[in-house]
């Protein structure tokens, strides 16, 4: 069973960065962080961490789950190459492998507790739902569905897409993306789809919520207002970033085998 967790600050930490926002958007476009950690990490990938401090890394098909007393690893050796990692639930583990067309549910002390390969769709990725589902993208069908991990089952929700989705992102009840012309979209699990605007070139983007986000472009890396469509650098010092991840004011820098980690300035 997928469960949701979500942290106490949120709300604050959104109140924060809107009045950063509405401050500063009309003058010099910076918002700042101060730097607290910076601690090794020699791994390939850097996926993200959850609300309790954990970080997940891998390596090809080796899984890391690390905090300050413990690591934590899964390696499925019939799946190959891990292409996707969901980690915003610290109970549960969700490990995408595209290229298998499949997906294991791991517990919080990383045992296997479900694998699936899909056999009627073609999944280019999957991000938690709630009731116990899954969004996925299906790229044969080019539609946006639902599977269920009680009854095996799946349902399709949208027509066939016109674009291709470069970046996608669930809070449970919302599927969340961008397609290749940088248009943002929404849909729920009644299958409604709403246009959310446009948002700015990127490489790589962390949601914050259906209104903004952090976006990675030239080595860069800013928060954008959807809706007022304007952005603001993030004041760092980080080179050759390889990935990063906000969560809760706090803004973790993957680069040259060690993270990073910055507090926003209140």
């Amino acid at each position: 069973m997928l469960i949701c967790y979500f942290c106490v600050n949120v709300t604050d930490m959104k109140i924060l960065l809107l009045f950063l926002f509405t401050t500063l958007c009309s003058t010099a476009q910076n918002i700042y962080f101060d730097k607290v950690g910076v601690k090794p990490a020699k791994f390939d990938v850097f996926w993200g961490n959850d609300i309790s401090g954990n970080n997940y890394f891998s390596t090809s098909n080796n899984l890391y789950k690390i905090n300050e007393k413990d690591t934590l690893n899964y390696t499925n050796n019939k799946f190959g190459k891990i292409t996707g990692v969901e980690t915003f639930n610290m109970l549960q583990t969700l490990v995408f492998y595209k290229q298998n067309n499949a997906f294991v549910l791991l517990d919080a002390q990383f045992n296997e507790i479900n694998a699936i390969i899909f056999s009627e769709i073609n999944c280019d990725f999957l991000k938690p739902a709630s009731q116990n589902e899954l969004w996925f993208y299906d790229s044969l069908s080019q539609q946006i569905g639902l599977f269920n991990l009680n009854t095996k089952k799946h349902k399709l929700l949208s027509n066939p897409l016109n674009k291709i989705i470069k970046q996608a992102h669930s809070d449970y009840n919302y599927l969340y993306w961008i397609d290749d012309e940088n248009n943002m979209y929404s849909i729920n699990k009644f299958g409604k789809i709403a246009s959310l605007g446009k948002v700015k070139p990127f490489e790589k983007v962390i949601f914050s919520d259906k209104s903004d986000l952090f976006y990675l472009f030239e080595d860069k890396i800013f928060y954008y207002s959807i809706e007022n469509q304007l952005s603001m650098n993030i004041s760092i010092d980080e080179k050759m970033i390889k990935n990063f991840f906000y969560k809760d004011g706090i803004l973790s820098i993957f680069t040259n085998y060690q993270i990073s980690t910055y507090q926003i300035k209140k």
